[in-house]
């Protein structure tokens, strides 16, 4: 019996049921200590819209990397509904003795940051965490599959709408917002978009979706820097899309930059 045709009767078993398009928060979806069940199933992965600038090549080639679109399969995994927090963090830091965020005074967590998402950590430091919690970094076929919610084809993870301010931090001076202040997407995820941008599993190459394989990319082999999705409270809502890649050191340690893990389904 194929994966996917079996994992409905697996967790049925377990009382548990899949997500879908119509889960949010408090639904069936969320049983697994926080996390949200996404799905096997395939998804239009990148831009599928071209601009005048595409097409006068106005758009720095460096830009244009979340072309072309391309159909790609994930098999069912779980994901974190929300950014790990700095409380999170802070138990983590406490259990394996690891360098605090340099915003921690005296190495402390700052009471008043317990809700908000955990930020100032590198991708080590994010991976590390997820391995202490028995999951891993997403790749980037699945953590744009769970942005988008099941809403295939569109810009945002709540549709094809412009952000505002009732849907997502992003374009302020502010930092981010507590964790869950904005409404989840069709799959019941918080924060896909604004808030802190998001480590991912996968080094970056520009032009890799031109060879990206259909099923599991795992992202090149090798690389300089590490994929980093769904844009932050400080980019605006061109960088809060669903499909905008961006890349950094995996030694860079930002006040715009946190993580949630995912884990494999048995």
């Amino acid at each position: 019996m194929p994966r996917s045709a079996g994992l409905p009767a697996l967790l049925a078993a377990a009382g548990l049921q899949l997500a879908t398009a119509g889960g949010g928060p408090g639904s069936d979806a969320e049983r697994h200590g926080g996390m949200v069940l996404i799905p096997s199933g395939d998804f239009t992965m990148g831009r599928t819209f071209s601009t005048s600038d595409d097409a006068t090549g106005m758009r720095p080639l460096i830009l244009r990397d979340d072309l072309p679109a391309h159909a790609v399969r994930v098999d069912a995994y779980w994901i974190d509904s929300a950014e790990v927090t700095h409380s999170e963090y802070e138990q983590f830091v406490a259990e394996t003795r690891r360098i605090t965020p340099h915003h921690w005074p005296g190495g402390v967590m700052p009471p008043d940051l317990a809700d908000y998402p955990i930020y100032n950590v590198g991708w080590d430091d994010a991976n590390a965490f997820c391995a202490w919690e028995g999951k891993r970094l997403p790749t980037e076929a699945e953590w744009e599959r769970a942005a988008r919610g099941g809403l295939d084809s569109l810009s945002f993870p709540w549709g094809k709408d412009k952000p505002d301010r009732g849907k997502a931090r992003y374009s302020t001076p502010e930092g981010p917002a507590p964790g869950r202040t904005y409404p989840p997407n069709a799959f019941g995820l918080y924060d896909m978009a604004g808030g802190v941008a998001e480590w991912c599993h996968d080094w970056f190459d520009r032009e890799y979706y031109a060879t990206s394989p259909a099923e599991n990319p795992q992202g090149p082999a090798e690389g300089l820097y590490k994929i980093v999705r769904g844009g932050a409270w400080s980019d605006g809502p061109n960088r809060i899309t669903v499909f905008f890649r961006n890349w950094v050191r995996p030694n860079q340690r930002t006040p715009n930059l946190g993580f949630r893990c995912v884990q494999d389904v048995p």
